[in-house]
This record gives C-alpha cells, structure tokens and sequence, in this order.
C-alpha cells in the first residue's frame, strides 16, 4: 500500500508539472492533439512529444522545464513527459513512462527534421542486480550465456557499476508532399559508465556497437501515410539485436534475435469542440526483447523501485490488439481503450541466462504456454 500511494503522490506531482508547464504554451506542442488536427486537414507531422510548433527567440521558464529556440534550433530541457511514436503503445521510447528528465533539442527545416535527446534514470539498483551488473560473466569465466563480447568477460566482480543510466537518442526525420513522414531512430542506452561525447555518437547502430559492456543500441524505424484528409496508416519497428545464422552461427546460444513491430490506421473527424478519433492497432513484441545481462542495460527506467519498460507498456513475449477512441481538444482529452494479448512465459524478470533463449524456434513469442491479457481503460486528462 505504502509503494502504491508513493506511486499516485508521484504521478500526482508530474501531473502538476504538465499542468503547468503546458497550459498556455502556445510554442509547444505537448500532446497528439496538435498531430490530430494535423491529420484531419491532410498533412503529416512529427509524433514525437513535447515539440515546438513555432519559433521565436525568447527563453521560456516553466515549472519542470525550460524552452529556448534558435531557429531552426530549438532546446528543451528539464522534467517532462516525452513520447515518440504514433501508435498508443509505442514499441521503443513510448509514454508508459510518467515523466523524463534531460534535455532533447533538434533542427527543424520542414521537409527534413532532425532531433537528439538525452534522457537520465534513476540508477538504483538492489544487491541482486549490483552483483549481476559488477561481474559481467558472473561465475568468473568465459560462460556463453553471458556477454562474452564485453571487454570485462571473465573478470569476476570487474563489470561496469557507476551509478548511472542514461539514454541518448537520435532521429532522423523526413516530411514528404505533407503526407508521408518517414523516421529513422538510434537509442544508446549507457549503464554502469558515466557518459561521455562518444556515448552520443549517432552512428553507433551502424557499428553493430554493443558498447564493450556498458551499452545496448536499438534501431527504430518510423512511417506514416495520410492518404487522404482525416485519415492515417502508421507503424513502428524496432530491433534490439538480430542474429544472422551464417555469420553469427555461435551467437545463437547467448543473444537472440529480438524485434518489436506495431501499425495501426486511425480516422480523425472533428464536432464543434473535439476532435474524434477511432483507431485500431496491432502489436508483435519478441520474446527477449529489451532484456539483457547487466540490469543498466535493460530498455527499463526505475520510478519508486519499479522497472517500467521504455518501449512497450506492458514488456515482452507479447502479441495481440488494441482499438480506441480520442476525444479530444486543447485543453480536455478522453480516451477509451480495448486492448486483447497473448502473453508467452517469459518477462523483463527471466534471467537472460534462461535456457530457453536458446530455443531458437521461441525468438519471435510468445513463448510457451501462453495466457490472455485483456485491458478495458478509460481516461480523462485536463489542463494541458
């Protein structure tokens, strides 16, 4: 009871902030509201959360967070709530978390966007996951189902442990004819190390680079279509680590391939004071996806002592539906939300040293024996 009311008071205090922060901030677009009118008159905008729908040259003070353009170049920087994905559970870096704090800044020339963000999390960890992140073998050899490519392998009690644990991200962005929007995303996540100007190198994907022990990479992939005024055809992709047989014949018993994928189509139609819009998605999460050896390097963020996945909302080895509806406008939003999965055995809990990873076949999940997961949720959120 204690966790759950730290919890509420929590979420409760961010509220505030967004509260605050949003209301009558006309520069910055906070939520999907400015995107669902974007639709409904036929063009493409960014879908990531906060983002400045005007330039000018002043520097904004607000309760949590703070907002300076340059133009083309705007910064934000603060504690805030952040999502990057049009789809109602994004499957990278999503809004299942309560609030961020960090900077994220970009260049934005219309056609062609580009946006950076470094976002820190709370680097708590129990006695458990300290001893696992401090001996990257963890029995003190060359154990397989360990990450052997870290430069600490078979040294015991030598893994990376400064407390730290930090995300950088990168998007690459393109708007095209005002009804294609095509995006392409790298997320460093540091654990264990504190960052330095090399962890916020944008190019680190392309090096199949796992950081040496102290980073996992993910690749993200963005597209929307508005085919016509009102209507949008979007998805997401999202790849932690793919296996290539052939070349990596000896990787199969310790990292597995791991993907997450989600499209989803909307209508948007518009009364006299809301916009309403309908949507229906679907969602493939891989079996191992966003696990890993060191707890640092898990796509996971610590608020009051519980892990909260940063990509999809509910974790891994995960497949199903969702169908919603949003009603909303500047200042009230509803949201009602169906949500049917299938949930295979394995959770961000398993250790990554399961024997079942090496069950080839059980990568894309949902894994064994599978239970159903349905959500019925409404919401209503006021004052943004």
């Amino acid at each position: 009871m204690e966790k759950v009311r730290k919890i509420v008071t929590l979420q409760t205090l961010v509220f505030i902030f967004i509260f605050f922060n949003t209301k009558g901030f006309s520069e910055i677009t906070a939520n999907e509201v400015y995107l669902l009118s974007s639709i409904y008159a036929g063009k493409d905008f960014t879908n990531i959360t906060p983002y400045p729908i005007n330039s000018n040259d002043e520097f904004e003070v607000y309760p949590g967070f703070f907002y300076k353009s340059f133009d083309p170049l705007w910064l934000i920087g603060g504690i805030f709530e952040t999502n990057w994905s049009d789809l109602e559970r994004g499957v990278y870096l999503s809004d299942s978390l309560p609030y961020v704090t960090g900077f994220m800044g970009g260049y934005d020339a219309g056609s062609m966007r580009i946006v950076s963000a470094m976002y820190f999390f709370d680097p708590y960890l129990t006695e458990d996951e300290l001893e696992r992140q401090k001996d990257t073998s963890f029995d003190g050899n060359f154990d397989p189902n360990f990450d052997t490519n870290s430069d600490r392998a078979g040294l015991e009690d030598f893994g990376y442990s400064d407390p730290s644990k930090t995300l950088f991200i990168h998007r690459l962005e393109f708007n095209l004819f005002d009804r294609v929007r095509l995006s392409l995303n790298e997320l460093n996540l540091i654990g264990g190390k504190y960052p330095d100007l090399s962890d916020a190198n944008p190019f680190g994907i392309a090096h199949n680079n796992l950081g040496e022990g102290f980073s996992n990479n993910m690749l993200g992939v963005d597209a929307s279509i508005i085919p016509t005024k009102g209507w949008q055809i979007y998805g997401q992709f999202a790849m932690d680590d793919f296996v290539v047989p052939d070349t990596e014949g000896g990787a199969t018993d310790y990292k597995p391939t791991a993907f997450a994928w989600g499209v989803g189509t909307r209508l948007v139609g518009k009364t006299s004071e809301y916009y309403i819009s309908p949507k229906i998605e679907y969602y493939k999460i891989y079996t191992w996806m966003y696990n890993q050896w060191a707890p640092y390097l898990k796509y996971t963020a610590k608020y009051n002592e519980e892990n909260i996945p940063i990509g999809f909302d509910y974790g891994n080895d995960m497949e199903g539906y969702l169908i919603g509806l949003d009603i909303a406008n500047e200042t009230t939003r509803y949201k009602i939300t169906f949500e049917h999965y299938l949930k295979g055995e394995i959770d961000l809990e398993t250790p990554y040293d399961d024997e079942r990873k090496e069950d080839v076949e059980g990568w894309p999940g949902p894994y064994g024996e599978t239970t159903p997961f349905i959500k019925i949720s409404f919401s209503i959120e006021v004052g943004f």
